[in-house]
């Protein structure tokens, strides 16, 4: 159990969003991982149907202020967006730790969060459970669900 008794911690981010209806959606990853690259907190796309019908994507990013130029520069050099949107927003964050479990003889990270000092959550690394299936020779379902078992017993 962790020792620490805080409470979630508050995080004043930025958030920007710029809606996107001409870009090849074979790009949206790239756009992501160079965003994630750059320090931006999180990215994401959402499906939108914009004026005219017309199909397209509303682009998200959370970063901290002192990286706002930077998040700008890459939406606007990675994608086809003539202008966005961004304000000011808190976030709560949980207390973080990383624990691993074992699956076989390979290792999986988990993410374990904390309120008050209780586990509120934990979260499989996907990309662990990737390379052990194929290690393994098995389906990633199969290992993630190892994995699970395995961190539930760890919390039990």
């Amino acid at each position: 159990m962790n020792e620490s008794s805080n409470a979630p911690q508050r995080v004043s981010c930025v958030q920007i969003e710029a809606n996107v209806d001409d870009l090849d959606p074979r790009i949206w990853p790239h756009v992501i991982d160079a965003l994630l690259a750059a320090g931006a907190h999180d990215a994401w796309i959402t499906p939108i149907v914009m004026k005219k019908g017309r199909p397209a994507f509303t682009l998200g990013v959370l970063c901290a202020a002192a990286d706002l130029e930077v998040i700008r520069a890459v939406v606007f050099a990675e994608t086809s967006t003539i202008g966005l949107r961004e304000w000011e927003i808190v976030k709560h964050v949980l207390e973080r730790s990383v624990e691993t479990v074992a699956v076989g003889d390979h290792q999986i990270d988990t993410k374990v969060a904390w309120v008050d000092g209780e586990v509120v959550n934990r979260s499989i690394e996907w990309d662990d459970v990737v390379r052990v299936s194929a290690s393994l020779g098995l389906a990633p379902k199969v290992v993630l669900s190892a994995a699970i078992a395995a961190a539930t017993d760890r919390q039990a």
